[in-house]
């Protein structure tokens, strides 16, 4: 992984045997938000060794052990401002496909289990989510993702529109 000075967020849009996506509702005082999960990449970390860890501090998933594969199937950059405050807020978002067997999906935790604030996770079909605030902004490409699990690991990951002030309003 390339030096950068944008922080790297790794991220799991994670797809049960239903076709549902698992999503962490964040309650704003703009409004709902729905996140995939992740988190910050470490110096030094390699993204899939990075979202393994995010996955077990968030939901209490350990895929050390799983015959789960991790696909890097989207690059998303981010250059927003956050409500009240006028500093650039950027990221360059990873975001991997996890399909989990139906014992590792229902295992996750219910709430988000490193949050400071209150969380529900949820899966959800992708129906559900059309229209919904979704972080990072992959919305339009979830069914695509959802029910496409033969992309190869080689395959380079698609380069979604950047996330700007024009294209997304942070909760």
């Amino acid at each position: 992984m390339p030096e950068s000075t944008v922080p790297v967020r790794v991220c799991a849009l994670m797809v049960d045997p239903g076709g549902r996506v698992c999503v962490i509702r964040r309650h704003r005082p703009s409004g709902v938000q729905h996140s995939l999960p992740g988190g910050l990449l470490a110096v030094g970390e390699q993204p899939a060794d990075a979202l393994r860890r995010e996955l077990y501090e968030e939901l209490g998933l350990n895929l050390a052990t799983a015959d789960v594969v991790l696909v890097l199937r989207f690059e998303q950059h981010q250059a927003t401002t956050r409500p009240g405050d006028s500093r650039l807020f950027r990221r360059h978002h990873l975001v991997h496909v996890v399909h989990l067997p139906l014992l590792l999906a229902e295992d996750i935790a219910l709430a988000e289990l490193d949050a400071e604030d209150a969380t529900e996770v949820l899966w959800l079909a992708p129906a559900e989510l059309a229209g919904a605030h979704l972080y990072p902004d992959v919305g339009e490409h979830l069914a695509d993702a959802v029910t496409t699990c033969a992309v190869s690991a080689a395959a380079a990951p698609v380069l979604l529109a950047p996330m700007t002030n024009t294209t997304y309003f942070w909760r």
